[in-house]
């Protein structure tokens, strides 16, 4: 709100500010043009007016930059803060079960991919925030470049944790997916030898 009625304050200075310095320096190349007795003082105040003008407007400037500075900074924190709330509730929807067979596995296995493709923006966002960090951390020093590397630094290891607990779901998930596998087949080939022990039970015994 500051930088914006900052920015139409100057905006307005800089149009009738121009406007009403233009019009004294026409004045006064006039009287000069006329042969005045005082062109040579006149001449000095022109020289003089145009000098703070450009003073006054280079103030109008650093002015606004401090304060796009200032607007960057805040957005910086705000979405640093934001950042780390989407990482957490994203951590928070990471199921801890796996499946009670191998369906269910590969059920939860592609919830999962799904899961893992959302977190690209999550991660385009991450980066773009570490980029803003870059940027500013040059513009500022001491404490204030301390807090924008420490909050950079916090919403990476946010982000890092996120990654290695996504990591490790899908390992435990193709574990437990193997684990049913061979449950099912060593299931199976018992249920085989079974089958194959009753099948020789059954024939007739040798007299």
């Amino acid at each position: 709100l500051l930088r914006e009625k900052f920015r139409e304050f100057a905006r307005e200075t800089g149009s009738v500010g121009q406007e009403r310095v233009d019009r004294v320096n026409l004045a006064i190349e006039d009287l000069i043009d006329a042969g005045h007795t005082e062109a040579a003082t006149m001449a000095e105040w022109k020289d003089g007016l145009n000098e703070s003008w450009a003073d006054l407007l280079e103030l109008i400037d650093t002015r606004m930059q401090l304060l796009a500075a200032s607007h960057d900074l805040h957005k910086y924190f705000y979405d640093g803060t934001e950042l780390l709330a989407l990482i957490a509730a994203r951590r928070q929807e990471l199921p801890q079960d796996l499946g009670e067979d191998v369906g269910t596995v590969e059920a939860f296995h592609r919830m999962h991919s799904a899961f893992e493709r959302d977190l690209q923006l999550l991660e385009a966002q991450v980066q773009q925030f570490r980029e803003t960090a870059a940027r500013l951390q040059t513009a500022y020093a001491g404490e204030k470049a301390a807090s924008i590397q420490e909050r950079e630094q916090e919403v990476a290891r946010a982000l890092r944790a996120l990654l290695e607990a996504c990591s490790g779901r899908r390992a435990r998930l193709v574990d437990t997916a193997d684990k049913h596998r061979f449950f099912g087949m060593a299931r199976d080939l018992l249920s085989w030898m079974e089958s194959t022990v009753r099948q020789i039970e059954t024939q007739e015994k040798p007299r």
